[in-house]
């Protein structure tokens, strides 16, 4: 008998800024992942990144409630969910899951048993965000966020003191900073270091969280901002391997276990056989 080979699950999880994906066994082993910036063109990165997963053995397809409808997927889950189903699935114990993006940042809290305590975000204003460091990363003429994070986490001098709750005064200071000779590196320290204050003294000024907070979102792969979080908190902040991937990975294992209680009540839904997974790539953004 055959054995078969349409059994893993798509999570898909698109932000402002960047598209994750990962494809998940039925052993719930992350298998491959995905993990880029979209630059406004949604349809057509989703489109080119899935050409290199074979679709032929996906059978589920899940998603976050903040990707667009341009796909065809079996089931959307809230963002925070999924973020704290794909935590759970590598911590055993999480007392606070810190996320940062491209626009918005948020942390959530638990208490002593692991139960949800409640959930404490920024404004709608992107300062101090993953967007924020991209602009300023362009106006540093650097080649994207990735380059400004390595510069600033192999920073070995001091930093400047920069603004990073607003753009305009941001722009001033970095401007000044230049101009009283700071290395390029510890400019970009500076800005991580902004960043990250911006993010404690809104989210974790006077607050008290049970170990370990885990930094998730896309920003968690900076390691400077991770860095300086530690260092003005004085608490152990992890950020794993597959930290910015939480959202994606957490979809997908939430859509696995609803397909096993779907099979456990002698339903027998389908979703990647007969080319339908393939047919998802052919109809992005129709």
């Amino acid at each position: 008998m055959a054995q078969k080979t349409d059994t893993h699950i798509l999570g898909i999880d698109i932000g402002s800024v960047s598209i994750s994906i990962v494809e998940i066994s039925p052993l719930k082993e992350v298998v491959q992942t995905a993990y880029e910036f979209h630059h406004g063109d949604i349809t057509g990165n989703l489109r080119k990144i899935l050409t290199h997963f074979d679709l032929s053995r996906i059978c589920g397809i899940a998603a976050t409630s903040s990707t667009p409808s341009i796909i065809k997927t079996d089931r959307h889950y809230d963002n925070r969910i999924a973020m704290i189903s794909g935590a759970r699935h590598f911590h055993e114990k999480i007392g606070a899951l810190l996320i940062v993006g491209g626009e918005r940042f948020g942390l959530i809290s638990f208490d002593d048993d692991g139960n949800y305590l409640n959930f404490k975000s920024n404004t709608l204003c992107a300062a101090g965000t993953g967007s924020f460091l991209d602009q300023q990363a362009k106006r540093l003429n650097l080649s994207g966020i990735e380059e400004l994070s390595e510069l600033a986490f192999n920073n070995k001098g001091v930093i400047p003191k920069i603004a990073t709750r607003c753009a305009v005064f941001a722009k001033t200071d970095l401007v000044h900073a230049q101009q009283e000779g700071y290395a390029l590196e510890e400019i970009c320290d500076g800005l991580c270091h902004g960043l990250a204050k911006n993010i404690v003294d809104t989210l974790m000024k006077g607050e008290t969280f049970n170990p370990p907070v885990l930094f998730t979102g896309g920003v968690s792969r900076n390691r400077a901002v991770a860095r300086h979080i530690q260092s003005i908190t004085g608490m152990n902040i992890i950020a794993d391997e597959m930290s910015w991937l939480y959202g994606a990975i957490g979809a997908g294992l939430n859509l696995m276990e609803e397909m096993a209680l779907w099979r456990y009540r002698g339903r027998s839904e389908s979703y990647g056989r007969n080319g339908q997974a393939r047919f998802v790539i052919d109809t992005i953004g129709r």
